[in-house]
């Protein structure tokens, strides 16, 4: 009960505080974009913030690479030694000019396919990685199945033009969104310049092409793309307060304009809004077959909200949580999903996790407890 009154203080607060200073809320504004789809979404919410055509299946050019960086970070080692094969070396489009025989580190490879958009060092990685470039595939489209983006379909893994490599550009934000959140990832695709790293000095220098990062401020990656069919295509991340905004531009005629406008349209559209602090209490739940009986599940981090000014009043939450869990049990982690409404649609869900650790229990911890039980009789 607590809990649900500050709620409703904080939401009562931004409504008064929204009246009062009315001429420094902007109400929604159109926007003009030059593309086919586009999209930008609050990372850690999820909540898309403005769509256009995002639901629709597209072909996605070199953002491909974005998948398989990710699925290369956690399944491989930076410090990996890769032997190019002539395959790798003989692709076409954009390269970083890979020499077959050519030893290099998967760091290094990582750097030249985000930065320079290498066709050659794709394929090096997923044959590298998977073994040989199908079985890498297979791990892009499980991972994307993972992540949640169901209208995903790799073929390749540099993004060239291929029947049914496809993605929506709500799709390739929620890929984004969860890449982003590993730290070497963010290293990678913020890095304007680089020459060594920790695998060691570099066979080559890498400049970053993606020309948003230099354009607007807070930028700090992603990718940008470029075939015949899927034209040009930009997926952009500008942090902020309370995160990041994640943009994705498909089939555009200028596609930093229009990932600039996202942005902006973001800013002065939404507010946000704390709902719970990190570490919060959310349910207590029963545990079967542990040391204890009991376990607290909390909020992972700070909850904020992005809400339009009208839209304060209509904000209600709610914890999908189960009732009893199985040890053993972790502190950290993941019980369930604190989940967000707006008008009686879902807009967010952040995860609640376990506030500590539940060993399961032995035959001489059970012999005990039933000991003590009949003694208590």
């Amino acid at each position: 009960m607590k809990r649900y009154l500050n709620i409703l203080l904080l939401i009562l607060i931004f409504i008064l505080s929204s009246s009062l200073k009315m001429h420094s809320v902007p109400t929604s504004k159109k926007i003009t974009l030059n593309s086919y789809a586009a999209v930008v979404i609050d990372q850690n919410s999820g909540r898309i913030l403005y769509s256009k055509n995002s639901d629709i299946r597209l072909p996605m050019a070199s953002t491909t690479k974005i998948m398989t960086t990710i699925v290369a970070l956690e399944k491989g080692n930076l410090n990996d030694k890769v032997i190019i094969s002539k395959k790798a070396a003989s692709i076409g489009g954009s390269n970083v000019g890979l020499i077959a025989g050519e030893k290099i580190s998967l760091e290094e490879l990582l750097y030249g396919l985000m930065l320079r958009s290498g066709n050659d060092a794709a394929i090096a990685i997923a044959e590298h990685i998977g073994g040989n470039v199908d079985n890498f595939l297979k791990m892009m489209n499980e991972k994307a199945i993972e992540i949640g983006a169901f209208n995903t379909s790799f073929k390749t893994p540099h993004g060239l033009d291929a029947d049914g490599h496809y993605t929506t550009a709500e799709d390739l934000a929620k890929i984004t969104a969860y890449a982003m959140k590993n730290e070497i990832f963010n290293k990678i695709v913020s890095t304007k310049e680089i020459s060594s790293g920790i695998s060691g000095k570099f066979n080559r220098s890498y400049s970053n092409i993606n020309k948003f990062l230099y354009r607007v401020e807070n930028a700090d990656g992603v990718k940008t793309g470029y075939t015949g069919g899927a034209g040009k295509c930009l997926v952009a991340s500008v942090r902020h307060d309370y995160g990041r905004y994640i943009c994705v531009v498909l089939n555009s005629s200028d596609r930093w304009k229009d990932a600039e406008e996202l942005v902006k349209y973001a800013k002065e559209n939404y507010k946000f809004i704390k709902l719970y602090n990190k570490g919060d209490e959310i349910k207590s739940l029963r545990v079967f077959g542990g040391k204890s009986r009991y376990i607290i599940s909390l909020t992972e981090n700070d909850v904020f909200i992005p809400i339009k000014s009208e839209e304060a009043q209509y904000i209600r939450t709610e914890a999908f949580v189960p009732s009893v869990i199985f040890s053993p049990i972790k502190k950290g982690d993941v019980l369930g999903n604190l989940v967000i409404y707006y008008d009686g649609n879902i807009i967010a869900k952040y995860p609640v996790v376990s506030d500590r650790d539940v060993d399961r229990k032995n035959l001489i911890n059970t012999i005990t407890d039933t000991f003590k039980s009949i003694t208590i009789k």
